[in-house]
């Protein structure tokens, strides 16, 4: 907690990078425009342990993944629910998931041996970081005329260096690339634990806080393929490799075998224009799309509320018109809380089924 509380990262380069990874995931926005993190990078010895944390824990979306490291963060965000008064809980609460995240950094740091070499000095330059705030959208145009659209609370970091290839890591939130057709230089995205590969296309990624990652073809085609490969794959990739047509998608949970089945384009590229569209979702999975969009958290603690259908086109930017139709379709009410929540209820006097 210490090291938190500190305003300048410690001095021995292990340590701040661990400070400086976990800034990168409680505020990736802020991070992507702190000038102090470019001018520590261009020490040496700072970019070789800066390099060597983001290489080990293969971006956040893997790390998060991890069992101990969910666990941690659960009982984070237990601790803090327990703050009474909402000013020091909203600070408990990035403290203590903060904390967690040090101690998870700390734990990776000591387990993986020193048999992965951090990444070239010189690659640090070719290096830019684009981020979004929750709620926010960005368009981002790269030097060969490759667009990134980015979603809310999203990380990526973009590494031109390689004369070969063109790298872009998702490491936390969802991005549309329409990747500028270069077939001697493959466009690459890493995400979670697949990695796409493109010439000329259009397509979506996104990892989830889970690990999940989706992969939405838009047009053209690209090549999915798993970043560690098992059992026979190593020894021959293609049976691993998947090769996506436009409309199809791929979703790889952190653990277990992808899927490919046909994607809805409409809908799930529906954020790059400011709305959400939803198809006789249950409110629950509607509720949790929509918090991914705001600071203030929808909650839905009622089976009987969570279960409702809901249908239509809501705005990404005003959960406003989502709470009015639920409310004006059931019987259903919204409760602000002094947390920073709203929750939604089963009206109180209405007849349940």
């Amino acid at each position: 907690m210490r090291l938190l509380r500190a305003e300048r990262p410690p001095e021995r380069p292990e340590d701040a990078a661990i400070w400086w990874a976990t800034r990168r995931q409680i505020d990736p926005a802020r991070f992507a425009e702190d000038a102090d993190f470019l001018v520590w990078l261009e020490d040496e010895e700072n970019a070789r342990a800066w390099h060597e944390i983001d290489w080990r824990v293969e971006g956040i979306g893997a790390f998060a993944t991890m069992p101990e490291v969910r666990a941690m963060r659960q009982a984070a965000l237990a601790k803090a629910q327990q703050a009474r008064r909402p000013t020091r809980g909203r600070w408990f609460l990035g403290a203590a998931i903060a904390a967690s995240l040090v101690l998870a950094f700390t734990g990776i740091v000591s387990r993986v041996g020193s048999s992965v070499a951090p990444t070239d000095i010189a690659e640090v330059e070719n290096v830019r970081r684009y981020a979004t705030a929750v709620g926010e959208r960005r368009d981002v145009m790269l030097p060969d005329g490759s667009r990134v659209a980015l979603n809310t609370a999203s990380l990526v970091e973009v590494d031109y260096g390689a004369p070969a290839r063109r790298e872009v890591r998702l490491l936390q939130g969802q991005a549309m690339f329409h990747v500028a057709h270069n077939e001697n230089r493959p466009f690459i995205v890493r995400a979670g634990n697949r990695q796409i590969t493109a010439l000329g296309t259009a397509f979506d990624v996104r990892l989830d806080t889970n690990g999940q990652v989706k992969v939405l073809l838009v047009e053209g085609r690209v090549r999915v393929d798993p970043v560690a490969r098992a059992g026979l794959a190593r020894i021959l990739p293609n049976l691993a490799r998947t090769d996506l047509s436009p409309g199809q998608q791929l979703v790889a949970p952190a653990a277990g075998e992808a899927a490919v089945s046909s994607g809805d384009v409409e809908r799930d590229t529906a954020w790059n224009r400011g709305i959400l569209i939803f198809r006789d979702d249950s409110v629950s999975d509607a509720v949790r799309e929509v918090n991914r969009y705001s600071t203030v958290q929808l909650v839905v603690d009622d089976p009987r509320v969570g279960a409702l259908k809901v249908s239509g086109v809501f705005p990404t930017a005003d959960r406003k018109d989502f709470l009015a139709a639920i409310e004006a379709l059931y019987p259903v009410e919204s409760k602000p809380e002094s947390a920073g929540t709203v929750r939604l209820l089963w009206r109180a006097g209405a007849e349940r089924n």
